[in-house]
């Protein structure tokens, strides 16, 4: 029989005496380092495959996975001392001891009853503190005013927390004594993780039944890799728990560790940025590379200006906000403001009045014109270029007889941004749009090709089949008549249906006319209307299938033409607004990004008395605008950067050779990218603005732009980049910029008069100082306008977003998209760039659809959400009121 000091000492777990708090604090940093090390390795090799990349561009990664660890090392660091810590205070106290087997090989499956019961218990105990906690948190943070006393109330109602789950573990610890009775030799520490864990799976299985959307925030993927991780760091953390400590000294290895990781952040900080494809594997494969480097950034952006000195920032002065890459650069102010190659930046604007050529002999002086555009229409899915899949005979058709141009991109892969551009001759960022949310006006001021052609004595008339433009103001300007489709996706016959009936009510006239048609039925999402796909199964069959459906419809449009006689004194143009991206880069769909899957459009233009051929020179999809006032015989109504193409037609003219394009993302509330690319004798480089970084290609032998050379051709990229910048300085409205938005949203101080005082605060983030909404009483088709001002109590790493919610009355049905869902200034200062202290004014617009049923009386409320999930304001409330409005 067993004496009871031996019986204690088999169920005390490990014989080995207890290692002192810095050699255990070194193994946990080590399996910290070697953990997170393994996590940002997997999520770079994942966003890799999942960008289409391969090995391609992995010549950089051994300095990216350098990098990667000097961001990592703090992180582990802190980690590593924190657990050690809480190791000691396992240790040292009593009614614990038997968790110590959490760090022991050996002891982890050695029979201890005693050690079962205590772990099971713990892990009961600490769920439920962790539950008692977090509601208690929600409950004083939406329930006192006054965040003092909210902090006071939520400290004590811990000590109570954490005094009942002690008492909570001690009493389940006898309780389940006899359970471990009952396990008899499998009753140890180890089986009591065991059945913790698949306690956890279950719950967490649950949770994601429950809450899908939970996974699909962070992608399966990533919340697979987050539990591995976990997972991998404690079986590592029990290898190395009895390696042997660096030169058998734990407070030297651990200090030596520290200095290493503080030299590390140092270097990081000081040479980060000088290689392009190290950033691009860090920022553009690695989601925590990515977030790595931005947080470091933010903490060291020293005047919120959304650049900072370290980290590849490249603010050349932190201390100003006006100073900083992508600043308008005043030549002669001694101001170095754009960072780059000192005071003042190259002349990059090209304005010019259409640079027209010679008409075609025998064309009338006014022929008609008709535009037929396909949204999102890739060139390269057409068997006209050869593309496998038959999906376009009658398109090809139509191209063997037109002049085709191989190498037309647009101005933007939004439609929001391209249209006008093809419309106005200019680059978004030079046009002139309303402060909307989501469907901003088309100013008055900007001239378009539909009101010049109106002037020259033109009909004008489009045929839109989507109504997806129908509530932006201005966006038909100059046209006299508007068909526009009564639904998202309307029957496909639709389009072309109301566009020969127009041929024909046109053609009546005997006016020359301009005739635009626009089929939206390739824009996803795919075979709503559940036709079979042609291809097979996957998104690009449903495309190229949409592809084959629109040819037919073309053709009966094209059909109408010569049936009527038209087609002898009628230059028809084909165009696209975009591309299409189905995953090259990672991205799927359009207004992602600028690579060329989303950029190179369709374009081809068929002009009475011309022969056809093919274009290999680059233009823009704005070169229609002066182009085709070229062929009415009318001039510009402004300087523009636009050209005309009639050198290119007849084969022996040419553009400039070292014409630059461009062409960009703006952000605007809900879609907040905001990328510019510029593209020069075969040379092409993104930016990325927010991130500063860039890519370079040589589209001459990487059209698939698959070999970033901005590491290797460090002298292009460098030209290129300061291009690219000083026409963003140079060219772009001020409204435009986003330096400007936030400077004109920073207040000195909360405006004397506000329209409706509120001072709510939300927990963590900010206060809501208030709001304006200068009137209640609306009439169709005007905006609802509202001004909110914000006081940043606190920076945070939450992206949030803000919700202007409208509420009609009972069995009111209010439009879809009748609402702002935005990031906070059209999405150019989002919530996590805010810093401590400021006062910030956000004006948003919202424009009434059309299908406003009217008179109604609207409510509207105000939410702040962090994903999908509202956050509750100090006094409870998820959902702010604010004015009612009446609309007449």
């Amino acid at each position: 029989m067993l004496s009871r000091s031996s019986s204690a000492h088999r169920d005390t777990p490990g014989a080995r005496p207890s290692r002192s708090w810095t050699a255990s604090a070194w193994s946990l940093s080590t399996a910290a380092i070697w953990t997170l090390v393994a996590y940002g390795v997997a999520d770079l090799i994942h966003g890799q495959v999942k960008a289409h990349a391969g090995v391609t561009g992995m010549g950089d990664a051994p300095m990216a996975l350098l990098y990667l660890v000097a961001l990592l090392l703090p992180f582990a660091l802190l980690l590593g001392l924190g657990l050690a810590s809480i190791g000691v205070v396992i240790r040292r106290t009593p009614w614990l001891a038997p968790l110590a087997a959490l760090g022991s090989r050996r002891a982890l499956f050695r029979t201890s009853r005693r050690g079962f019961a205590t772990t099971l218990a713990t892990g009961a105990g600490l769920a439920l503190a962790f539950v008692c906690l977090w509601r208690l948190a929600k409950h004083f943070a939406t329930h006192y005013h006054d965040a003092s006393l909210a902090a006071a109330a939520m400290a004590a109602s811990a000590l109570g927390v954490v005094a009942i789950s002690a008492l909570v573990i001690a009493a389940l610890s006898l309780a389940l004594r006899p359970l471990a009775r009952l396990l008899g030799p499998f009753a140890c520490v180890g089986a009591a993780l065991v059945l913790m864990a698949g306690t956890l799976s279950a719950v967490v299985a649950k949770v994601i039944h429950r809450l899908p959307a939970l996974v699909s925030i962070v992608g399966p993927f990533h919340f697979g890799l987050g539990l591995g991780a976990a997972l991998f760091f404690f079986l590592l953390s029990l290898w190395t728990r009895h390696g042997r400590v660096a030169w058998g000294r734990p407070r030297l290895a651990l200090g030596l560790l520290g200095v290493f990781g503080l030299l590390m952040l140092l270097f990081a900080g000081a040479t980060y940025g000088s290689s392009h494809g190290v950033r691009t594997l860090l920022e553009r494969r690695s989601g925590l590379g990515l977030r790595l480097v931005r947080g470091y950034r933010t903490l060291t952006d020293r005047d919120g200006d959304g650049f900072s000195f370290a980290f590849g920032g490249d603010d050349c002065d932190d201390s100003n906000a006006d100073i900083h890459p992508g600043a308008a650069d005043e030549p002669g102010d001694g101001v170095d403001a754009d960072c780059f190659d000192g005071d003042g930046s190259p002349e990059v604007e090209d304005l010019n009045d259409g640079a027209y050529g010679e008409r075609p002999e025998g064309l009338p002086a006014q022929p008609n014109i008709v535009l037929i555009s396909v949204d999102a229409l890739r060139p390269d899915h057409l068997s006209h270029n050869g593309y496998a899949r038959p999906t376009s005979p009658h398109l090809d058709d139509f191209l063997d007889g037109a002049v085709v141009f191989d190498q037309a991109l647009a101005q933007s892969t939004r439609s929001m941004l391209s249209i006008p551009s093809v419309f106005t001759g200019r680059y978004p960022s030079q046009i002139a749009f309303g402060p909307e949310y989501l469907w901003p006006t088309l100013e008055a001021s900007n001239q378009t090709l539909a009101e010049s052609l109106m002037r020259a004595g033109y009909r004008t008339s489009v045929v839109m089949g989507t109504s997806y433009f129908e509530r932006v103001q201005g966006f038909f300007q100059g046209f006299a008549r508007k068909q526009l489709a009564p639904a998202y996706h309307p029957p496909r016959p639709w389009v072309s249906d109301h566009a020969i009936s127009e041929l024909t009510t046109l053609k009546a006239a005997h006016h020359p006319f301009f005739l635009w048609v626009h089929y939206f039925t390739v824009h996803q999402p795919y075979l709503r209307d559940h036709r079979p796909s042609r291809f097979g199964p996957g998104s690009m069959a449903a495309y190229d299938t949409e592809i084959s459906y629109v040819d037919t419809e073309v053709q009966r449009l094209l059909a109408a033409l010569e049936d009527q006689g038209l087609d002898d004194n009628t230059i028809v143009v084909l165009a696209s607004d975009h591309g299409e991206a189905f995953g090259e880069h990672g991205e799927q769909f359009h207004a992602n990004a600028l690579y060329d899957e989303e950029l190179r459009a369709t374009l081809a233009i068929r002009v009475p008395g011309v022969e056809p051929r093919h274009v290999s020179e680059p233009v823009g999809l704005f070169d229609l605008m002066p182009t085709l006032l070229n062929l009415a015989n009318e001039r510009m109504p402004h300087q523009t950067p636009s050209r005309s193409l009639l050198p290119l037609l007849d084969g022996e003219g040419h553009l400039p050779s070292d014409r630059m394009l461009f062409a960009e993302l703006m952000p605007d509330g809900l879609y907040t990218y905001d990328q510019k690319t510029i593209r020069r004798e075969g040379m092409k480089l993104i930016w990325w603005v927010n991130d500063n970084s860039s890519q370079l290609f040589n589209l001459r032998d990487d059209p698939g732009e698959r070999h970033d050379l901005s590491g290797d051709d460090l002298d292009d990229s460098r030209e290129l980049l300061g291009l690219l910048r000083a026409w963003v300085g140079q060219s772009s409205r001020p409204e435009n910029r986003t330096d400007r938005v936030i400077s004109e949203a920073r207040l000195a101080a909360p405006p004397e008069h506000m329209g409706h005082r509120l001072d709510l605060r939300l927990p963590g983030h900010f206060t809501l100082l208030g709001f304006d909404q200068p009137r209640t009483r609306y009439r169709m088709g005007q905006r609802i306008a509202l001004t909110f001002y914000y006081r940043v109590d606190e920076e945070t790493t939450d992206d949030l977003v803000f919700h202007v919610k409208i509420l009609g009355p009972p069995g009111y049905a209010v439009p879809r998209h009748f609402e702002a869902f935005h990031a906070p200034m059209n999405g150019r200062y989002r919530t996590n760039q805010w810093k401590a202290g400021e006062i910030l004014r956000d004006t948003v617009e919202l424009v009434m659809p059309p299908n406003l049923r009217h008179p109604v009386h609207l409510r509207l409320h105000l939410r702040v959400l962090n994903g999908r999930r509202p956050l509750a304001f100090a006094d409870g409330r998820t959902e702010i009121p604010l004015d009612e409005v009446d609309i007449r």
